[in-house]
């Protein structure tokens, strides 16, 4: 959660406003699932700050009973068709490899979803 805190901080130095809100027990959670979370939120954030032309990130990361919820979105253009480039395929292959569930809202801004079972 620090290293995503510190993407959020490195963000806003070049001019995005950028928020992570979390809710839930961190100490029941896989390291794998934080890596996989972390690993997705830079290749989010990395999309979001060359492509989408936002003002605006928001990372919310909560943990229920029996999953992790996880939103990345943006207030940036947009896009009408995502397009499986060697990050948004990195993203599916590590939510696959632990039965998660990725999706993607992409009509106001950019949105990245992921549930991951615990």
């Amino acid at each position: 959660v620090l290293q995503i805190e510190k993407l959020c901080e490195d963000c806003r130095r070049k001019g995005v406003r950028a928020e992570l809100t979390t809710e839930g027990d961190f100490v029941k959670v896989p390291e794998k699932y934080l890596e996989i979370i972390l690993d997705n939120a830079y290749e989010a954030v990395s999309n979001s700050m060359k492509y989408a032309k936002c003002s605006r990130i928001k990372i919310s990361v909560h943990v229920l009973n029996q999953m992790i919820r996880c939103s990345i979105s943006d207030n940036g253009i947009g896009c009408k068709e995502v397009i499986d480039g060697m990050g948004i395929a990195g993203m599916r292959k590590r939510m696959r490899d632990i039965n998660g569930i990725l999706d993607f809202e992409t009509e106001a801004g950019f949105t990245i979803n992921m549930l991951l079972p615990l």
